[in-house]
């Protein structure tokens, strides 16, 4: 279902476009700038950057998927002889990309040494979860609302921004009113993720890490299962 042949043409075409300079550009720039001071906790920064991630991604994964014209698009659809491996292709390249991202959120504190205590191996598996979840929830949402039949993509746009403004704000507005947990069911679980990041010490993983992080396994995918569905429906 992997297509290599695909994977290296969308990465060839994604930095042509140099549409990648101005997202890839910015994370690097806040990261480099949120760790100017030493001194800084360990899993209250890797949060930020984590939900960085969310937002970088989202972008990443909307210009991915814009590439081509519809006709250009029809083209690969049929070399490739299947609509699955186009749109699998396509979420490869975007999780390429998180990787590189999230590796460098991940390393640039380490590497110069500005967290005020050693890291955890502990922290360090729940970081890279937290960067992993959130560039998935990121890819998600952009891969969705470029696979809906949106005539603008102004409003697609607006549509994801929507959708990453509620879900993360879902836990003041459960707060404000609790019968909206089931109305934000749909929305990415970015709370269940980033509830996590706690600097106690010693770090521990309890036993609601695994239930949040059961619930976003399956939130992923099933989000994925029907962001397919409607791809193959659309296309």
């Amino acid at each position: 279902m992997i297509q290599p042949g695909f994977i290296q043409y969308q990465m060839k075409s994604y930095l042509r476009s140099l549409t990648f300079i101005p997202p890839v550009t910015l994370f690097g720039a806040w990261v480099i700038i949120f760790y100017t001071y030493s001194g800084v906790p360990i899993m209250s920064s890797y949060v930020i950057t984590s939900v960085s991630m969310y937002l970088v991604m989202t972008w990443v994964a909307m210009n991915v998927f814009s590439l081509e014209e519809e006709t250009e698009k029809n083209l690969l659809i049929v070399q490739l002889k299947g609509k699955r491996a186009f749109l699998i292709g396509k979420w490869v390249v975007c999780f390429l990309v998180a990787a590189v991202l999230g590796s460098f959120a991940l390393v640039y504190p380490l590497v110069f040494s500005i967290f005020k205590e050693p890291i955890q191996p502990v922290q360090l598996m729940a970081a890279i979860y937290g960067h992993l979840v959130c560039a998935s929830f990121g890819i998600l949402v952009g891969s969705f609302f470029s696979t809906l039949n949106i005539e603008s993509k102004r409003f697609a746009w607006l549509s994801a921004m929507f959708v990453i403004v509620i879900s993360l704000a879902a836990e003041g507005i459960v707060e404000k009113a609790s019968f909206f947990k089931w109305l934000l069911l749909p929305f990415p679980a970015i709370y269940q993720v980033i509830l996590h990041f706690t600097d106690d010490t010693p770090y521990v993983v309890g036993d609601s890490f695994w239930l949040d992080t059961l619930w976003v396994m399956v939130y992923v995918a099933a989000g994925l299962f029907l962001t397919m569905k409607l791809f193959l429906k659309r296309e």
